[in-house]
């Protein structure tokens, strides 16, 4: 069983890359759509499926409310750059957004 699943997950992986790949231009122009600020594409890059509104909305650079990461992820989700994570009520990034070239250097205020 072990053997089919991990024959599933790479040809889903292969997928995924031929997708971006034939998909790249249209990604690229939604995403640079959606993220047009540095505390969104902050936002963007902080939402990992693993932490809360409130947790992202706290680490920021640029404080905001966590009812504003939570109105992004609802819509994010909507335009499908974001997928939801296993936690309920949390979102994980569909893109790296290094592949796109889009980046806004948060490590600087990370410990």
């Amino acid at each position: 069983m072990s053997s089919n699943n991990d024959k599933l997950e790479s040809l889903l992986e292969e997928f995924l890359l031929l997708y971006k790949f034939v998909n790249k231009n249209m990604i690229a122009e939604k995403i640079q759509n959606e993220l047009s600020t540095s505390q969104l594409i902050e936002i963007y890059e902080k939402t990992n499926g693993e932490h809360s509104t409130r947790e992202v909305a706290s680490s920021l650079r640029e404080k905001c409310s966590h009812g504003k990461v939570y109105t992004l992820w609802n819509k994010w989700a909507r335009v499908g750059i974001v997928v939801p994570a296993k936690q309920k009520g949390r979102y994980k990034a569909a893109f790296n957004l290094d592949e796109f070239g889009i980046s806004c250097n948060t490590e600087e205020g990370e410990e």
